[in-house]
């Protein structure tokens, strides 16, 4: 038997009905800007922390312009250190995903200062500069005992919108990265970190058929603020504590026949958002409801710790969002998870069987206005199957 949630390598199948609870890391320091700062007792601590809450994986970020400075350069020191991260995570019992390529990130682009007059998607050498860095972070971790899989890039489509690109224009550059990932790491389970835009969009320039077909496990973030169900449904309905089961009955409509794992690769909720319900209220919820997903093989949460006001420049609700503050003092949102986490993992409550599905015609964006209908027909702690007409 596997470890939970583990992808055996060579293998697009889950091969337990464990799920793993995990964490999007923020070092507590001086947030990524840590790579720079390299401090291993204060990574150890943070750590540590994350952790005791039980968490049994992280999520961690390669800040681009540190890692590449140059086209043809990967920094070694760089990669040394990210080595020392997995060493660090692995004696406390932590499985590790880096992801390569931050085109986005806590709300700032981070391309490299070389990119600025390229673009990353389509320009040649851009591509090929990418997939460089992202073959030399592959071969670096690649048999380190604490790997779990690896990310090639966070939110790759916000930068892909922000340059106007057709539907569909980024297919090639996924798929580029994908094969430099694996080249480098033959066996390493792959995934693409999009967020919501290509399940809900009828316009995404990297298209959820090829993050469905690239991917060994199907990322999902689904915050309920930027998918606009919050908004739409309120803090009180489930529509909007749900909208991580929405999204995963996509991408399965999406995967069709095929078997893939899916990912809660970054789930999230600010006090800033909420009027009525508690962050630790709504938090538990959630969570709850992604639990019940029998296809949903690990959960990570965003973020564990809050960052530290003396960074300027972050939007207000950036310094909020971890479980954990930061003198890694576990908040009530923390605690609450924690909790949760050990009593899912003790009981995990399949999800009920809710038919008939709901049929998803050639054309129809599955947007808010579909996912409406969807949400008026789920049950308790689950919703019905979307049916993808055949294209055929």
């Amino acid at each position: 038997m596997g470890a939970p949630g583990v992808v055996p390598r060579g293998s697009a199948r889950p091969v337990s009905t464990s799920v793993r609870y995990g964490v999007n890391y923020l070092p507590s320091r001086n947030w990524w800007y840590a790579w720079v700062d390299w401090n291993e007792a204060d990574i150890g601590r943070d750590l540590d922390v994350i952790a005791g809450l039980g968490f049994d994986h992280v999520r961690i970020q390669c800040l681009w312009p540190l890692f590449q400075p140059n086209p043809t350069y990967v920094s070694p020191t760089m990669l040394t250190r990210l080595v020392r991260l997995l060493d660090l995570a692995g004696t406390r019992g932590l499985a590790v995903c880096p992801t390569v390529l931050d085109g986005w990130l806590s709300g700032f682009d981070f391309r490299p200062a070389w990119l600025r007059r390229a673009n990353p998607f389509i320009d040649t050498d851009a591509v090929e500069a990418a997939a460089l860095l992202v073959a030399a972070v592959a071969t670096a971790v690649s048999a380190h005992p604490a790997l779990w899989c690896l990310d090639i890039a966070n939110e790759p489509n916000v930068p892909m919108r922000q340059s106007g690109l057709a539907s569909g224009a980024c297919d090639g550059w996924a798929r580029r990265m994908v094969t430099a990932a694996r080249a480098a790491a033959p066996g390493v389970p792959v995934t693409v970190g999009v967020d919501h835009e290509p399940w809900m969009s009828g316009h995404c320039a990297l298209t959820a058929e090829t993050v469905v077909d690239i991917s060994d496990l199907v990322a999902i973030h689904a915050w309920p603020y930027f998918t606009g169900a919050l908004a739409r449904f309120g803090d009180q309905e489930r529509g909007a504590w749900a909208i991580p089961d929405y999204l995963a009955q996509v991408a399965l409509a999406i995967l069709g026949g095929r078997r893939k794992p899916l990912w809660v690769q970054e789930v999230g909720v600010s006090d800033l958002w909420l009027e009525q319900a508690t962050v630790p209220d709504f938090a538990e919820r959630m969570l709850r409801r992604i639990a019940a997903i029998p296809e949903v093989t690990a959960v990570t949460w965003w973020a564990s710790h809050d960052i530290d006001r003396q960074l300027r420049g972050f939007d207000e609700l950036e310094y909020g969002l971890g479980l954990i503050d930061t003198e890694n003092t576990v908040k009530p949102v923390g605690a609450r998870i924690r909790n949760v986490i050990a009593e899912l993992r003790a009981h995990r409550t399949p999800a009920e069987l809710v038919t008939p599905g709901i049929p998803l015609p050639l054309g129809t964006v599955p947007d808010l206005d579909f996912a409406s209908d969807w949400f008026a027909q789920m049950g308790t702690n689950a919703g019905p199957r979307i049916v993808r007409e055949d294209p055929r």
